[in-house]
């Protein structure tokens, strides 16, 4: 995991940042609040896509459609998983620690489908 996971965060936390300031500035533009959330985290999706692409991964010559397919595939299916924990655990447990384990399992889940399917080396080895 080492250096590689440490970018992913990375680029999680400029796409938690992105996905924040974007939110606030919709809402603050009196766009309704479910829009905004919607808006604002497919910015961020396409934000950390564009960063672990060329960041964390450097998987910039395989196939970008299908990568950016696969990466909205999975940034759903853990936003998925991050929500319902959050929601599971926070009937139970304190707010801060449902949010915290929510999105480390989220994080986890989306780094492990991030490197072995969404940035594969795999494929892109196959394609050459």
């Amino acid at each position: 995991m080492g250096q590689q996971f440490i970018k992913f965060a990375i680029v999680g936390v400029l796409g938690f940042v992105t996905d924040l300031l974007i939110f606030y500035l919709l809402v603050f533009m009196n766009i309704e609040g479910l829009l905004a959330r919607v808006c604002a985290f497919w910015c961020a999706t396409i934000v950390t896509w564009l960063g672990n692409r060329f960041f964390t991964f450097a998987a910039y010559d395989s196939d970008w459609f299908k990568q950016f397919i696969r990466h909205l595939s999975v940034s759903h299916l853990f936003g998925m998983v991050n929500i319902s924990v959050f929601y599971c655990l926070s009937l139970i447990a304190p707010l801060f620690l449902a949010f915290l384990v929510g999105t480390a399992i989220a994080m986890l889940g989306n780094y492990t489908f991030s490197k072995f399917w969404v940035f594969s080396e795999k494929d892109e080895k196959a394609a050459t």
